[in-house]
């Protein structure tokens, strides 16, 4: 704060915690008359794969006799989704170059709001932009009418993994049908929901490119308030749906969403064990008969302006979850069926649509 005094070179020292090793790095003198800030940056390792839970969220930092505090980011651990690649299941990039996860649910069931929320995750610490659909590829409204698949490496190179966005249908067309066209990936991006899905499907499944667009993980977006409404045909509707895809191998993967509507508290801790949002999580397991562990949450980025460490680790962890499910989905495949190609694999196991099926259920 003195202009007129020097300021020495001193050691700058990052003291190690429970999960972060010790770091050291050096601030260089800065001379009278040229006060300013000063941008250090110093690499603080960490052992394996980061268990966002586990993180502590600031480092204590020395400064020659000065203790300080610096608020550590989900950003900081970003590189831990990159571990998750194709080839580290024994999968050729030519195969498979990045994983696929489709994203389904209903029109509102805040598909979109999760892409911002995991695009602004995936900014680096010191970025502060909060992502919009708009922004990212697309119009702000076209969930409502494509299959889209959001440039995730246009801003980020290093991800390894591409969303696939669909349309948002109404839950009594929830069908088979519809999915096992979309997973299998005969259909092309940008496909048009006002399209017939038999125009596209028979010409679509022939192409190399169907290899590449092909699913690897199915991540079904519910609204709380949907399991109340859930009549017993939609309800047998969404566990044929659900038998249909661990046919195919998947294990899909649910994520509630708006919780916070019926637990305000969790925005404040979306990481945070919370009776109610357990109870729902209990209740859609039951109601799809599927595993507790295959249902998970999220609370995602709405109005807020500045990022927070809760929401993008609930994100962080969502994501991860996803890219787990892929490498089983890809590991799956190759022991029963000895390659990951959906061509290679027999109808009985219901992993071809039949070329000659014209009956729509």
């Amino acid at each position: 704060k003195n202009p007129d005094r020097s300021l020495p070179s001193s050691k700058v020292t990052i003291q190690p915690n429970a999960y972060h090793r010790f770091a050291t790095a050096t601030l260089r003198s800065i001379a009278p008359q040229q006060w300013r800030e000063v941008e250090l940056k110093v690499e603080v390792q960490h052992p394996g794969r980061p268990n966002i839970r586990n993180l502590c969220r600031e480092f204590t930092v020395e400064v020659g006799e000065h203790t300080h505090t610096v608020p550590v980011q989900v950003a900081n651990y970003n590189g831990g989704l990159t571990d998750y690649v194709p080839k580290r299941v024994g999968v050729k990039e030519t195969d498979v170059p990045e994983f696929n996860i489709l994203m389904f649910g209903t029109a509102g069931a805040s598909k979109s709001s999760f892409v911002n929320t995991v695009m602004t995750m995936l900014q680096s610490p010191d970025q502060t932009k909060m992502y919009r659909v708009a922004e990212i590829g697309g119009s702000a409204d076209h969930s409502t009418r494509q299959l889209h698949r959001f440039d995730l490496k246009q801003n980020f190179p290093e991800v390894t993994f591409n969303l696939w966005d669909t349309w948002g249908v109404d839950r009594k067309s929830y069908s088979k049908d519809i999915v096992n066209t979309l997973v299998d990936g005969k259909l092309p991006q940008n496909w048009n929901m006002s399209t017939s899905f038999e125009k596209y499907r028979k010409r679509f499944e022939k192409m190399e490119q169907q290899l590449q667009t092909e699913m690897h993980a199915i991540v079904f977006f519910v609204p709380q308030a949907m399991l109340t409404d859930l009549d017993d045909e939609e309800i047998a509707r969404i566990q044929e749906m659900f038998q249909s895809l661990i046919a195919k191998l998947y294990n899909p993967l649910v994520i509630l969403s708006k919780v916070d509507e019926v637990c305000p508290q969790i925005r404040r801790d979306p990481l945070g064990k919370i009776e109610e949002v357990e109870a729902l999580r209990k209740k859609t397991a039951d109601l799809f008969k599927i595993g507790l562990n295959s249902v998970r949450y999220t609370v995602n980025y709405t109005e807020e302006t500045e990022r927070t460490f809760g929401i993008e680790a609930l994100a962080y962890e969502n994501i991860e979850s996803a890219l787990q499910h892929c490498e089983s989905f890809v590991q799956s495949r190759i022991m029963r069926f000895g390659s990951v190609k959906a061509s290679d694999a027999t109808d009985e196991h219901g992993l071809i649509w039949p070329e000659d099926s014209d009956d729509d259920d």
